[in-house]
């Protein structure tokens, strides 16, 4: 992922001008609130990294539910525009190298690893696997290199359109356990997971595997 894309057009004039689709990117506390209750009442856990976290707007929420929350972003621009009450809390990483140093209970990563060239998926998920024993990705899901959810297809850095059992693959390889796929996940992309886009998002819950201890 390139750190230069997600600049201030990318987020501020993105429908207008092309390039995503975010237009004046800002806090919504009623939808960031509501997505941040249905993963509190989905997965437990008490912290969590949100990897990918733009301006904060997730990192905001789940700390007003009381878990211990960071965000980690490539985008300069966003993480200097986090939000006020966050901005201790979120910081840069020039690279995906960079999330080494960190450790967590549970990684999030809502709409990031489709800009994740697919060769450098499997590296960035064994980076991962380092650094959580939960996870919890939504992932837009394609079938031969297109999305299912045409509107995907208008962000250009949308670059890995992959279907679930790819995606599981990649999970398993990275030494995730799948504990609950499904196409749809509380309030979260309530608007994209009803009518002809129900399977055109993955959510993907995941813990590590544990390691059997060799017998004697």
């Amino acid at each position: 992922m390139s750190s230069h894309k997600y600049n201030e057009d990318y987020f501020e004039n993105g429908v207008a001008k092309g390039l995503s689709g975010y237009q004046n990117f800002t806090w919504m506390p009623t939808r960031s609130i509501s997505e941040a209750v249905a993963i509190c009442n989905k997965i437990e856990f008490q912290e969590a990294i949100d990897y990918g976290c733009a301006k904060g707007f997730l990192v905001k929420a789940l700390r007003l539910l009381g878990k211990s929350v960071i965000g980690l972003d490539v985008s300069k621009y966003a993480v200097g525009n986090a939000l006020p009450e966050v901005k201790k809390h979120v910081f840069h990483i020039a690279s995906h190298k960079d999330i080494l140093k960190y450790k967590t209970e549970l990684l999030l990563g809502k709409d990031v690893l489709e800009h994740v060239e697919e060769a450098v998926v499997p590296e960035l998920l064994d980076i991962f696997s380092k650094m959580c024993t939960k996870a919890f990705f939504v992932i837009p899901l394609g079938d031969n290199d297109r999305f299912r959810i045409r509107e995907y297809e208008i962000d250009h850095t949308h670059v890995t359109r992959k279907d679930e059992e790819w995606w599981i693959n990649q999970f398993l390889r990275a030494g995730f356990k799948l504990e609950k796929f499904d196409y749809s996940f509380g309030y979260l992309k309530e608007k994209w997971t009803k009518n002809d886009n129900r399977f055109g998002n993955g959510f993907f819950y995941l813990t590590k595997k544990t390691r059997r201890k060799a017998r004697p």
